[in-house]
């Protein structure tokens, strides 16, 4: 099992990576798709200070769980740090290897991480193709219309999936069944991405789950990957902050 727990990490990472920041080229018009992107624009300042990713690999009917558990602060220097505070490998407490391994990587590569790909991000509006579905469905108790969307990138995949808005003020609720073209990782032979947003009580619009459901194969071996990545005790950061990870 201890090379599905390695496919399962690398899923996880997978993740935590979605959103990179692209270039744009035509912005679409529809008045209810910008505002969603207005609401995205204005939230933007909200940081997750409690990010949990629980990964399962089934393989040949048997199942491996990863959870990691990450808490971001804001640093002395004025910097949002990540700290890795919890890592389990089927219920066993692997924290202490982990951050060692975290340590000897640290020096040789950066990992940019995010809550999913953002297609309401204001940075990419010109290079996104919307199109309404005229399908209403509720979600989460909210009346909700769906726009299929089409988000290329010279530097980075190609984005599709189903954006379902809350039908008069159009705060995006559901990102549904998003691809990516090509996939993130070699040994990713299928993914698809599902990312649920929620309103808070103090009016923040703020990423709430992100469902990443997949298959991986390795030397001939396939295995079904899911890997659910909860955000929450959120908190506002200042608005021009370096990032740092511990």
């Amino acid at each position: 099992m201890s090379s599905t727990f390695a496919w399962t990490v690398s899923f996880a990472a997978v993740t935590l990576c979605l959103s990179t920041p692209l270039r744009s080229r035509g912005a679409p018009q529809d008045p209810l798709w910008r505002q969603a992107v207005a609401v995205a624009s204005t939230n933007n300042h909200w940081v997750a200070g409690l990010v949990v990713t629980r990964s399962e690999v089934m393989l040949k009917g048997e199942g491996g769980v990863h959870e990691l558990w990450q808490r971001s602060t804001l640093g002395d220097k004025g910097g949002v740090v990540t700290r890795t505070v919890k890592v389990l490998e089927n219920g066993k407490d692997v924290t202490e290897q982990q951050k060692s391994k975290a340590t000897e990587k640290r020096d040789t590569k950066t990992k940019k991480t995010s809550s999913g790909g953002n297609p309401f991000d204001a940075k990419v509006q010109e290079q996104i193709t919307v199109k309404a579905t005229g399908i209403s469905k509720v979600i989460a108790a909210t009346n909700c219309v769906g726009y299929e969307f089409d988000l290329r990138s010279t530097n980075g995949p190609r984005m599709r999936g189903v954006a379902w808005l809350e039908k008069e003020k159009g705060w995006p609720v559901e990102i549904e069944n998003m691809t990516l073209d090509p996939l993130p990782e070699k040994h990713l032979k299928q993914m698809v991405i599902t990312t649920r947003y929620e309103m808070t009580p103090a009016g923040a619009w703020t990423v709430k789950e992100m469902i990443t459901t997949g298959t991986v194969s390795m030397f001939f071996i396939k295995a079904d990957t899911r890997s659910v990545t909860t955000f929450s005790e959120y908190w506002k950061r200042p608005r021009t902050l370096r990032k740092s990870t511990e």
